[in-house]
């Protein structure tokens, strides 16, 4: 028989294999033999997951919509699940913990059984906790059954942390240092309490990351504050809950000295306060909701958030709407990306031209939306669509060197378009076209030679 040369490599060694295996696979290798018995229980990465949503959310009073009453053994799985973490938990012994993954869906009642594996993972110096935990519960309970545990947030090892649930809240404590080292945030909240976003993003002293996903009620107003000396990358997304209000409000703010890369995706805009965002280079807004435009102030408030971005060299943006007005002066400039509806004339184009004396790389695409089509009708197939500039736009005279135009359907006001960069690109190397049907074409601007 061949020497088994894998059980021959070092403890360290295994533990590190063994670490991009799922929970319940390295368990398993306990029963290789005496050597692998106990190796297990020191692997730094831990993952466990549990996706079986219809057995954990079962009503055990009512049929499930085909007639058919779940029945007890039916969750077997589910408690195997919270008996498996129990015991990989229980049996970790001393060492540390690099990163916990735990992804699962559950009931409310194991609220504390959870609340108790976080704890436990923070008890093992753990570095990385990747949080995804989502429960059925009851539409009438007021307050979220769990509370995240005041050692998440006074942890001297944690460095990354996701965190994504429906029934965990996440508000810091009012006093005391939070996330001394903490430099990696990804959060999705929904419906979150009206002071927690305020204090959550403004006690991180080294966050270097962070990511935030919001869906927003318009029941109260919620305050979005994001002030992080050290913050580098910021992407925020928000889903607006409306239900009939007219003036939705919330609010936006951030102060983060050495931001370089900021993007934001929204359906209504909100209010919003920047500042110090002199080191911003790269930027991203989309606004992709149609009816947004129809917001109570959206000009204002699209003016205030685009304002943000007039210092960067690299910025895209997608909109169903945004008046002239609501542009700055973008002088430093040099690559735009444009992503433009079907319910939008292409003025903003010439406006961005305009305001981009510096620009030398431009893409712009366009994209459909059935209710940008539902509203337009055949005004689509009208060249005045887009307008004649009245002056060459700085760019294209001095700077503007390629162009990109994806998603044509040679409607006469994108020909009208065309024929116009083309024309007075003066020093235009190429113009790539890639018409709807995938089919492409590059131009080679012909010039007088120099002499």
């Amino acid at each position: 028989m061949g020497r088994d040369k894998i059980s021959e490599l070092p403890d360290e060694v295994l533990c590190h294999i063994l670490s991009f295996v799922p929970a319940k696979y390295v368990v398993r290798t306990s029963v290789l033999s005496t050597r692998w018995k106990s190796i297990w229980a020191s692997v730094p990465i831990l993952d466990f997951e549990f996706e079986n949503i219809p057995i954990v959310w079962r009503d055990e009073n009512q049929p499930d919509p085909d007639g058919f009453r779940w029945e007890a053994e039916d969750l077997s799985d589910h408690v195997g699940f919270l008996a498996f973490v129990d015991r990989v938990l229980y049996f970790r012994g001393l060492s540390d913990i690099k990163k916990l993954r735990l992804h699962c869906y559950c009931r409310v009642e194991d609220a504390s059984r959870i609340d108790g594996w976080i704890r436990s993972a923070f008890s093992h110096n753990v570095v990385e906790l990747d949080l995804c935990v989502q429960a059925h519960y009851d539409e009438y309970i007021e307050e979220p059954p769990l509370e995240l545990p005041r050692c998440v947030f006074t942890c001297k090892t944690l460095v990354v942390l996701k965190l994504m649930s429906n029934f965990i809240t996440y508000a810091p404590p009012t006093s005391g240092c939070c996330f001394p080292s903490l430099k990696s945030l990804d959060v999705r909240v929904d419906f979150p309490e009206n002071d927690s976003m305020e204090k959550l993003f403004s006690c991180c002293p080294v966050l270097e990351d962070l990511s935030i996903k919001a869906t927003v009620p318009d029941h109260n107003r919620q305050n979005f504050k994001v002030s992080a000396p050290e913050l580098k990358r910021l992407r925020m997304t928000f889903f607006s809950f409306i239900n009939g209000a007219e003036d939705f409000e919330y609010d936006i703010s951030v102060n983060a000295p050495k931001l370089e890369y900021f993007n934001i995706k929204q359906d209504y805009l909100s209010h919003y306060t920047f500042e110090n965002l002199k080191s911003l280079a790269k930027g991203s807004v989309d606004l992709y909701c149609h009816i947004g435009k129809t917001q109570v102030g959206f000009s204002e408030r699209a003016t205030a958030l685009l304002e943000a971005f007039s210092n960067v060299k690299y910025l895209f943006i997608s909109a169903h709407y945004v008046e002239d007005g609501c542009l700055p002066a973008f002088n430093h400039l040099t690559e735009l990306k444009l992503v433009l509806y079907d319910c939008y004339h292409w003025d903003l184009l010439t406006e961005l031209l305009k305001k981009s004396p510096n620009l030398q790389s431009l893409v712009v695409e366009h994209k459909e939306d059935k209710e940008c089509i539902e509203e337009r009708g055949d005004v689509l197939n009208s060249a005045d669509r887009w307008r004649t500039p009245e002056s060459v736009p700085i760019c294209l005279i001095s700077h503007l060197k390629t162009i990109t135009i994806r998603g044509l359907k040679i409607y006469p006001h994108e020909q009208k378009v065309l024929k116009y960069l083309m024309k007075n690109g003066k020093v235009l190397d190429k113009m790539t076209i890639y018409a709807k049907n995938g089919a492409y074409k590059d131009f080679i601007p012909r010039r007088a030679s120099r002499t």
